[in-house]
């Protein structure tokens, strides 16, 4: 979970709602072919501050609003890519839905902002940005203290996650919390190694659909050679010439089958090795940015870091992200 205050609202908004022309230095995930995929579970008419504006007047506070208020709570909803290829894109919506209903029912569906979900990333993922409304005024500290982001994960768990099969942390243990920064970089690691290894599986594969080709050659001569002697009469000596043909035959079929299969996975691996070496180009990239970043804000990147090297906890439903002290 995330937290933003006023001057944070816009920046939000345009990397939430972004088109196709969005450019962002901190996210190279983003594939912008894919961007207009992106849609709303749920959506309004006006600008994040005019909407925002337009609630809390409705609650009429006593007090004026400080600048330093919270006015968005921002959550990431989703799951791993192996849930998300076994479902139909029915049944991702609908997914998203029963997370977006989820909120609703529990912090008034008036008071969530935006709920939109990506499909122009990595993996699915909704952004719902929520206004922290208790008991009718402004409270994001009460209303998501550590207290209450574990009630919300049981509660999420019981409605959404049992239905969907997925696992909920176990409670008791502290958890990760990663700003959204991190969070990207987290995942952009995770696919660099998953990259690596389909490279290195790719590669092995293909050394030994061309060892067997190898293995194969000589055999294949060598039954060439007596098909040609018998042809041109030259008797073929030996006792055991029966069995040795037999032999050769079966040994020659076996090999060519394998050539066959070995043939067909080569194919199939050859363009997986070189989806990899795009996927290495791009995440060469998303390192230039990292070092860019480490670079210009030496400190936050340490303190981000340090954060990151935390020991991690089964996953969730769910990612609860924030980079405020003590839930302020």
């Amino acid at each position: 979970m995330d937290k933003y205050h006023r001057d944070a609202v816009i920046g939000i908004e345009r990397e939430n709602e972004r088109d196709e022309n969005y450019i962002s230095k901190k996210n190279p995930q983003i594939d912008h072919a894919r961007t207009p995929n992106n849609y709303h579970i749920i959506g309004r008419s006006e600008t994040y501050l005019s909407y925002i504006d337009k609630r809390i007047k409705e609650l009429a506070p006593k007090r004026k609003i400080k600048d330093d208020a919270v006015l968005i709570n921002s959550f990431i909803l989703g799951s791993d890519g192996e849930f998300f290829s076994g479902l139909s894109e029915e049944q991702q919506k609908e997914f998203f839905r029963d997370c977006a209903m989820c909120f609703a029912e529990r912090y008034g569906e008036e008071n969530i902002i935006s709920a939109i979900v990506h499909m122009d990333e990595t993996n699915p993922h909704m952004h719902l940005n929520l206004i922290p409304v208790l008991n009718g005024r402004l409270c994001s500290k009460q209303l998501f203290d550590r207290k209450a982001l574990r009630e919300l994960q049981t509660d999420f768990h019981e409605k959404v996650g049992k239905k969907w099969g997925l696992q909920r942390g176990k409670i008791g243990i502290k958890a990760e919390h990663l700003d959204t920064v991190a969070f990207k970089l987290k995942k952009m690691k995770e696919e660099a190694v998953t990259a690596i290894m389909q490279q290195n599986e790719a590669k092995a594969t293909i050394a030994e659909a061309e060892q067997a080709q190898k293995a194969a050659k000589p055999v294949k001569a060598l039954l060439e050679d007596y098909e040609k002697a018998k042809s041109d009469n030259i008797p073929f000596s030996g006792k055991k010439k029966d069995e040795q043909i037999i032999a050769l035959r079966t040994k020659n079929e076996q090999l060519q089958r394998e050539i066959e299969i070995r043939g067909h996975d080569q194919s199939d691996l050859f363009k997986q090795l070189q989806e990899a070496k795009k996927t290495d180009s791009r995440k060469e990239t998303a390192y230039k940015i990292v070092t860019d970043m480490m670079s210009t804000y030496p400190d936050e990147f340490d303190a981000l870091l340090q954060k990151s090297r935390k020991k991690e906890n089964p996953p969730t439903p769910f990612k609860s992200n924030t980079n405020d002290k003590d839930g302020k």
